[in-house]
Formats: structure tokens, sequence, C-alpha cells
């Protein structure tokens, strides 16, 4: 059946639970017919209504001679207002009543198209008068008459969407009028099995929970629910160790030496047995008696526009987007816009430009300077940092480690020559074009140090990890680490808890900067405001002026719980020991009371760090639920459900220096969700954002527990995102490249291990769902999905969606690239296939005189061996979808380019056709290593290596002296000049003949002899 049918059926239950069949009150009117039934299907309550009788036959008959001509049979007044009619009128006469009419035995009352099987046939739905006055519905295939041979389907697979018509024209929601305004879907609630002592609701995800919390007092009772069932799931299996704490003595000063048991008898876990060697009941399922929390609240309660996935140019970049001419030589090419995965969308980076100056963020610096020669002067910004002291991070236990020799290859400690006088003649070669700037200076010495980040009061230096730029407004999103440490007094039963509840590894502050006029004398860009963001940053976007974050935060349920642990160790060593002597049943109950009298003060400070006050709104917050699929109601999370919190927030950045200033800041607009699955992955159009989380599906049929993708849709079309839409499907994603909305359309390709599968140890699959507008449905319907894309066992390695077009690339030992057909979203197909060796990772769209071509990153592999070789950039000819081919390619033995996974390093010159791509090659020696770029000239048939920059000597990445930060590689053009920026230099170079033309080290004056080694992780 599919989808919007088990909706249907869903809303025909009125909201009842699966576990406990009682019907929940529901404040919402009974939902309305599936988005695009037909007209002929009337009101269910209208059918009952007396007074309104005579208006139905009037219609009814009004119908039955229009409609006839449209699907022969003529359509009744729907199934749902027969059934309702059928089994609440009287049969004193026999036959069935419906309405005011009355049915014989056999007789036809109706027939509802429920989807085209193909232009001339379709999937009907139809009703007759049974015996006893019963109304049979059957669902069959029919074929549309001659006179209305054309089957149209109007919406998703429902009531009312096939007609059959005269022509195929007509309005894709086969309606002239207005629709009436969408009433909201009951969804079918399941929750998870009870798992302890304590009784409590935690529901499992359905398309319900976007539709927000109406109140935060429902928050807060789910919150509750949540607390109970974690805490269940710790009392069940600290019962394992009944034995162990029962024989303790607590009057006994030296209880923990004098249980009874030795070291190895009090780890085998011997708990079932009491006194006498019988066996104990285990807690297991429905308790008997439970404890119950205070009430189980339990009330049911975008437009999407068309966004082309092709990625377009920045505006910066649009010259010669057309292609290459003959006349490209003669004419200045610019590009420098971010690679961006969606028109209109600017994703976060480290490197952004206006084509006027670069601006840069390496490490704790903020690099800016004019785009045509960072000679003439450059403007450095520090980001503030301050050295923790000991009041701020608390006492530390455990003993600071010895300071520790750190010697770095290739230098003797006791020598101090010059990087020019320990170089080998080797490495004096006029190939090496690049030497470091004052090489003497930063000569790398060993010393003697304490390693960094051993105790509580290390403080990182803060690290700016993305730049959003629009107009004047430069926003520098700056992480710093945080350390989270008890600390105050020992207090009598534990200690006091001064951590925040909603904890995170960084702090994010989002600098604005005004950039309207950029000094070349070293100093600082001028700071129009700060903005804090909450949570582990994951991406950032910007859509105009509008910044859009995506955090992770970690939730310390441990403070909730740590109390219920009998074997804590802390509580060993600090605590008194309340559950030493306890049996199983003793300590269950003592652990419940201090799970329920732990349970309000933890909520009231998650709500109030969420900065939900229960007089606000939390409508913009999906509901708590179960990441968890498949057909059992057992716990697959871990039994944490409020584990992670996934927020999206929007502040704008082009706001004035007096709302920054204003005590309570710049607007932020946040949306958020609780996860106990872990976010993959993040999407973002204009309108439409979604996060991607993996959690556990159960397949019954196997027994096998799956990964399946969920996906929450937020609606950005106001500016303010809300919660919209949710959806499941199997698999996890590969990249964000994996995801793409168009046309109303969410598409995402996954992979899943299917180690259970004898045909195939993995599925790739595209799966289409149907987006709703803001207020209709909460559920992405899924309307189509591919079979397995690849042969058998090969894995997902490359995705791109454009347009009505997915392509797809697998590999297990050959590369399959595949073509699929997308326009028809019900039923998209493989179109052409092509294998050859290695694979790609990354793939871009270009044309070549008009010719649509895609380029591809990867690596190749020897198809003997199965041994990776080097960098493969391949160029597929996509012209004919029926028959891809790759018409050049050409391998980099022995390289490496991170272009195929940072994307942001990838850039295409369209004017001049050429490719501009990262190069590493090592040696794990001082000698012979290359970390720079290659310039490749590409053309419809060949792809040739034009020229390479280096950005370090090979003698230099492993004794030179550099500033503690990285930048990764990333490259622009302005006037034909490019720039390259990569590791600790910035360099510029003559786009058409490779000669060198200005160079930069960025960090200098700022080493003190504090060097960090050339390589660092971004």
């Amino acid at each position: 059946m599919m989808a919007a049918e088990e909706d249907t059926e869903a809303a025909a239950g009125g909201g009842v639970d699966v576990e406990d069949p009682v019907p929940i009150t529901q404040d919402a009117p009974p939902p309305e017919q599936a988005p695009g039934a037909s007209d002929a299907a009337g009101a269910k309550d209208d059918a009952t209504d007396p007074s309104k009788k005579w208006k139905i036959i009037l219609v009814s008959s009004f119908l039955v001679c229009t409609i006839a001509l449209v699907i022969g049979l003529g359509v009744g007044l729907g199934n749902q207002d027969a059934s309702a009619a059928g089994a609440g009128g009287g049969n004193n006469e026999g036959g069935c009543l419906v309405g005011d009419v009355r049915y014989q035995e056999g007789d036809s009352i109706g027939l509802i198209g429920l989807e085209c099987v193909n232009e001339t046939s379709y999937d009907g739905k139809a009703s007759y008068c049974g015996p006893d006055g019963e109304i049979i519905e059957t669902e069959e295939q029919f074929t549309c008459f001659e006179s209305v041979p054309n089957c149209v389907q109007c919406g998703p697979r429902g009531e009312g969407a096939a007609l059959c018509l005269s022509n195929t024209t007509t309005d894709r929601d086969c309606r002239e009028e207005e629709e009436p305004e969408a009433m909201p879907t009951v969804y079918q609630r399941r929750y998870l099995k009870q798992n302890g002592p304590i009784k409590t609701k935690v529901r499992i995800i359905d398309p319900e929970v976007a539709s927000g919390y109406e109140t935060c007092a429902e928050a807060r009772e789910d919150i509750r629910q949540a607390l109970g069932h974690f805490a269940n799931k710790i009392i069940t299996e600290q019962t394992k160790y009944n034995s162990w704490y029962e024989r303790c003595d607590p009057n006994n000063p030296n209880w923990n030496n004098h249980w009874g048991h030795d070291d190895e008898d009090h780890m085998d876990h011997d708990h079932d047995m009491d006194e006498e060697g019988a066996v104990m009941p285990e807690l297991a399922g429905e308790p008997t008696a439970g404890i119950a929390f205070d009430g189980v609240a339990e009330e049911s309660v975008a437009e999407s526009v068309p966004v082309a996935a092709a990625p377009v140019p920045d505006s910066a970049d649009a010259a010669g987007a057309a292609g290459g001419s003959t006349a490209a030589k003669e004419q200045t090419e610019d590009s420098f816009g971010t690679n961006n995965q969606v028109e209109g969308v600017k994703e976060a980076d480290v490197v952004k430009s206006d084509g006027v100056h670069v601006f840069s963020a390496y490490g704790d610096l903020l690099y800016a300077w004019k785009a045509v020669d960072a000679t003439q002067g450059m403007s450095i910004t520090k980001m503030p940092y301050e050295e923790n002291t000991e009041t701020d991070c608390g006492p530390f236990f455990g003993p600071e480690p010895m300071p520790v020799d750190v010697a770095f290859e290739g230098v003797e400690p006791s020598l101090g020559m010059s990087t020019e006088e320990s170089r080998p003649a080797a490495e004096a070669t006029t190939t090496e074009t690049v030497s470091i700037s004052n090489p003497g200076s930063r000569q790398r010495k060993s010393l003697s140090m304490i390693e960094p980040g051993w105790g509580p009061c290390h403080q990182p230096k803060p690290r700016i990890v993305s730049l959003l730029l629009e107009g004047s407004r430069l926003t520098a999103i700056v992480s710093e680490n945080t350390n989270r440490y008890y600390h105050g007094p020992i207090l009598e039963g534990g200690r006091e808890k001064l951590q925040p509840v909603i904890d995170y590894n960084t702090k994010l502050t989002a600098r604005v900067y005004d950039v309207s006029d950029v000094p070349t004398d070293g100093s600082e860009l001028t700071l129009v405001g700060e903005k804090e963001v909450k949570g582990d940053l994951d991406s950032a976007r910007s859509i105009g002026s509008n910044v859009i974050t995506i955090t992770k935060m970690h939730v310390n349920t441990w403070q909730f719980a740590e109390d219920l642990y009998r074997h804590h160790l802390i509580a060993f060593l600090l605590l008194q020991p309340k559950y030493c002597g306890l049996n199983s049943k003793e300590y269950e109950d003592l652990a419940s009371e201090i799970a329920l009298a732990n349970t309000e003060p933890f909520v009231d400070r998650l709500l109030d760090e969420l900065e939900l006050q229960l007089e606000g709104s939390c409508k913009a917050m999906f509901r708590i639920a179960a990441m968890q699929s498949g057909e059992t109601t057992d716990d697959l999370t871990g039994g944490d459900m409020l584990q992670q919190i996934v927020q999206v927030q929007s502040f704008d950045m082009a706001s004035d220096v007096a709302a920054f200033a204003a005590t309570e800041g710049v607007a932020t607009n946040v949306a958020s969700a609780f996860s106990s699955g872990w976010l993959s992955q993040v999407y973002a159009s204009q309108n439409f954002a979604a996060t991607l989380s993996t959690g556990n599906s159960y397949d019954k049929t196997t027994g096998e527990h799956q990964e399946s993708t969920f996906v929450l849709g937020f609606d950005l079309g106001s500016g303010v995102p809300m919660p919209l839409a949710y959806a499941e499907v199997k698999g996890t994603p590969l990249n964000q490249y994996s995801t793409d909305f168009y046309d109303g359309h969410l598409r995402t390709v996954t992979r899943q291990w299917t180690g259970w599968d004898p045909t195939s140890r993995t599925k790739n699959k595209i799966f289409i769902l149907e987006v709703p507008k803001p207020g209709v449905s909460q559920s992405m319907t899924l309307v189509g999905e591919t079979g397995h894309l690849g042969k058998p066992n090969e894995d997902l390695y490359a995705a791109r969606f454009i347009g009505d077009k997915g392509y797809i690339v697998t590999f297990e030992r050959i590369d399959p690239f595949y073509i699929i057909d997308l326009s028809n979203v019900r039923d998209p197909k493989v179109m052409g296939e092509l294998e050859i060796p290695g694979f790609s990772t990354y793939l871009h769209p270009i044309q070549i005189d008009g010719v649509p071509l895609m380029l591809g990153v990867g690596e190749h592999v020897d198809p003997n061996s199965g041994q990776r070789t080097g960098v493969k950039i391949s160029l597929f000819d996509v012209s004919d979808p029926y028959n891809p081919k790759e018409s050049a390619s050409f391998v980099d033995l022995d390289a490496y380019s991170s272009a195929g996974h940072d994307f942001h390093s990838f850039r295409y010159l369209n004017m001049t056709r050429k490719l501009i791509l990262p190069k590493s090659k090592y040696t794990w020696s001082d000698r012979g290593n290359f970390d720079g770029f290659a310039v490749y000239d590409v053309n419809t048939t060949h792809i040739t290596p034009h020229y390479q920059i280096q950005h370090a000597s090979s003698y230099g990445m492993y004794h030179g002296c550099w500033y503690d930060a990285y930048m990764p590689p990333r490259s622009l053009v302005f006037a034909s000049k490019l720039t390259t920026i990569l590791s600790h230099t910035v360099k510029s170079t003559d786009l058409e003949d490779g000669e060198p033309l200005w160079n930069v080290t960025l960090g200098d004056g700022f080493t003190n002899n504090n060097c960090a080694p050339y390589f660092r992780p971004f």
C-alpha cells in the first residue's frame, strides 16, 4: 500500500494508541481527505447529517451525470461517505442505504480513481452493496473508455487522484476552485515498550513530531517521559549486580573491602541468586507495579520553490559561464566565488572574496588584502584570547605531567644552524622555485615543554572556522574550546554540580565586521558586533544577509543519571553507599525514588538553558521521539532520547551597530530538535533545509538491525526556521551532494550495508520525497525510489543531482557511472551506464561549446590488483544520457588531491577551460615532497597538465618554523591572475603561463620561536 493510503488509514484510527487502545482526546478537527482528492468525494460528517442529505442527493446526481463522461462508470459519493452512511443507516428494508438512496445487493455504489497505471489504465477503488447491508470495497485495475481515453494523475496516489479525461491537459491539482484550508492529519502513534519500574510513554518517531509543541508544558512532559525511560534502562541494568551489593554491610566502616567476595567473585555478575541460592525474578517487560509520572500528555496535532540543483556560478564567476571561445585568451577572467551547491545559498568557507579584497581565516588570525596584490599591505585581525586561571577552570584531579623533550625530525638538539646551512645540496636546485621567507628565522629547534591540553587550565587559542560575506559585512564564526569540570563544595549525598546541562565542546561566536574600508597597514577590521551561537558548528550558510548556522549540542544526562548507578566510581570514593545491603527490589524502589526526585530540577535547568520558558513558545521545536523504525517497540536507541540537540539558528548580519550593542543583542531565530541519532548531513536551499540523522531500523523478516536516515525538514520561507515535515529513508547519505531539493521534492541517495543478503552486501538507492506546503501535512511522502544502483557489493562513491537527472558513481573494482532519469518522480529509472577503471568522488557539471559534460575527480585503481595508483580526472560526455562516454581522462600517478572530498578546493574556469586542483605527493622524508596546486587544460578529448605551483620546499615542510595554524587549499582568479592559498603561504601566478608574481607567508611575526609543524589538522 502506498504511503498516502497508510496516512488515510491512520487518520481513520482517530488517534488510538497501538499498545493502549484508549481514544486520545483530539483538540484538532477530524482530518480532511487527502490533498488532491477528487471533488466527487464528500465529507464523512455531511453524509451522516440528516439536514444535509438533500444537498448530498442533489450534488450526487449532478456529479454522476457529469463525471460519467469522465470515468465511464460514474463517481458516487466516495468510499468514506458510503462506509459512514452505510454503517450508520438503518437496514430494515434490505440493501444498502447511502444518504437517502438505497442500493440492492450487488449494485455498484461508486468508483474512485487512485493512481494511473499507464496512459489509459488506473487503479480504482470500487464499492458494492453486499449482503446484510454491508458495503464492500475492492481495489481493481480499470481501463478508461474510448470517449475519455486519457488517464491523468492529479497529485499523489489517493482518493480521486486518477481521472479519465478526453485530453491530457489539466491543472496539477485537478481543481479550478481554490483549495480549502488543509486540516491537520492525525498519525497513528507507537510507543517504546515499557522498560523498567517507572511508567513512561516515549513515542517512536512519526511525521507528527514536525507539528511542534503548542505549549512548553508539552515539551516539559515529553522530557520527563524521556528521562524516566532513561532511568529505567539504568535501573534494569544495575539489578544485574545484585549479590555483590546485597551482601555488603553498610555498618562496617570498611564495607567496600569486606563484602564476602574476592575481586574475581564480584565481577562474575552473579546477580540472579538470593541468600539461599534461589533464582531471583528478573525485571522485564511490563512491571506489575510501577511508579508513574504525574500524567502523560497525549495530544496529536512551505510552499516549495523549485531550486536549480546545478551549480550556478557566483556573480563573480559569471564571465564565460556558457563555455570557452576562440577569443578567450584576449579577455581576462575572474572566478573567486565559493563552489556552492545551491544557487542563492552561499556556503561558509575559510576564504571569501568580493573581487576587490580577499578575506582568509588562518587559525586565530583574520587576514584581508587587495585581490590584485597582497604585497601592497594587509589587515590582520587577531581574535581575542585569554588564558584560563585556576579559578576559572577549577581543581584538576590528577598529577601534572612531566615536561617532555620535543625533537623535530631531522634536527639535532645541539645544532643551531640555519635552514640554509643545513639544507642538502640537492634541495638548492632550481626545480624548487619556492623558498621560505627568512629561512633562518623559521628554523625549527628542539625544546622542552609540557604538552598542551593536559589539564583543566590549558585554553587553546580560538580558531576561525567559517566566513560568510554579504555586501560590506563579513561574518567570522570563531570557535573556542571549553573545559567542563566539577567544582564547588562537596555536599552530603553528592557533589554540587555547576556544569551546564547542555554541554558542547566549543564556544561559538559570530563576529561581524564592516569591510567597506579595509586597511593595509596591518591594523584590524572594524568590528560591528558579535553574537553567541550555541553549540558545536556543523555547517553554516547565508541567504542574502541572513546567516543560518546548524549546530549540535550534547545534553549531559549524566548529571541526572549518575546517582542511579550502584557501581559509580566517584560514588564509592566520595558518597555514602546508599545501595549497599539492598536486594534487587529494594534497590529498584530507592533508585526509582531518586530518579523521580532528580527529574524536575533537571528539567527546569534544561528548559532554562534552552531558553524555552513555559510562558513562551516551543512551536519551533520538533517533538521528542525515538529515532528508530521497524516492526518492534523495543528500544533501539540506547535509552537516551535527549542525548543531542540539533539547532538551526538564523540572524541578520546586516543589523546595525545599535542592534548588536543592545542588551538583548541581535534577534536570533532558533528551531531545534532532540536527536537520539547522530547528525550525518545537512542540506539547505533558499526556502527549505533538512537535517539527516542516522538511527536504527529493525527488519522483522531478517532479524537484522539496519541503519536508517531520519530527515527533519525546516521551512525557511519566512526567514525564520520552523519545523515543517519528517521522513525516513533506508541507509545513510554519502555527503552533502547526496541530497537535493527540486520542484517540490527532496531527492536523496543512500547506501546501506546488507551483510545478510547473499546477493549483495550493499544497497544504493535514490529516494524521492514529496515535501508538503507549510500547514498541509507533516509528512514528506515517499513517492518514488530506484532499485539497487551498481553491481552487487558495490559501494556509493559520488552523487550529483542536476535538474531532473541524477549522476551516480559506485565502485568495488571498476567505476560504474550511472545517469538516472528523475523526470517521473514516481518511477525513476537508469538511463545510461558506463564502466571504467577507478572511481570519482566529486562530480562537477560543465559545458564546452554547448556540450553538457561532467568533470569527475577521484582515484585511479589498477583493475587487476585493485590498488589505488593516483589521482584520476575524468571528463564524461553526458549529452546522450542513454549512452554516456568518458571522452577524456588523466591519471597523476602517486599523487593525492583533497578536491575529492573538500569540494571548496575545486575550481574550473569556464572561459579558459582550466581546471585547478590541490595536489600533494609525500615521500615520508625531507626530500621529494610536493604540496601545492596543479593546473590542467581541458577540452572535449584531452585533459593535459599545464603547470604546478609549489607552496613550500620539501625541506621546509620538515624543518621550517610555522605559525600554529593551517590553511586548507583554496584558489581564486582575478583578472587572469591566479591566487592560491595553502598551509601557510599565499601565492599569485600568471594564469596563462604559470609564471610566479608574488607570494606572502602567513603568520610572519607571530611565531616568536614557538614553532608548529607544517601540517596541522584543519
